[in-house]
């Protein structure tokens, strides 16, 4: 009895607190910029550089950057920029992977090297991720809550 509670409790506090996919929606931005341009523009716009947790959320991704054309890749708020390979969204200040394990990285991506300077996740037409240089100019694609 107790741990059905438990397992309802833990549940629903995932539900809570967690976005569901359909409970976002995506704008691709196709101007160039760097990965700090592009997180303070969603920002501005009144929402996030994208945050990608589920296979789900990935092919939402992938659908609305294949619509608005382009070669990419895409700005996404992952980062390990200040600790080399703890990847994190930093638009939902959680690890990349810890919720449910999900990553994308392109074979061989990302790099571990202090010296590489490619510190943040872009997304590519494939859904692959791969780390590039936070100064490279890219298109970015938000997120916003609620429909």
């Amino acid at each position: 009895m107790k741990a059905g509670l438990i397992a309802t409790a833990v549940v629903a506090l995932v539900v809570v607190v967690l976005p569901t996919t359909h409970a976002l929606r995506y704008t691709v931005h196709s101007t160039p910029v760097n990965f700090y341009a592009a997180y303070h523009q969603c920002i501005t716009k009144g929402g996030y550089l994208v945050a990608i947790e589920t296979a789900a959320q990935n092919a939402l991704v992938v659908q609305e950057i294949k619509q608005a054309g382009g070669t990419g890749p895409w700005w996404t708020s992952g980062t390990d920029f200040g600790m080399e390979g703890a990847w994190m969204w930093l638009s939902r200040h959680t690890g990349v992977a810890t919720i449910g394990g999900y990553s994308h990285f392109e074979a061989g991506r990302p790099v571990f090297a202090p010296t590489s300077g490619e510190d943040c996740i872009a997304i590519s037409t494939n859904g692959l991720w791969t780390d590039k240089s936070c100064f490279d100019q890219y298109p970015f694609v938000c997120e916003y809550y609620g429909y």
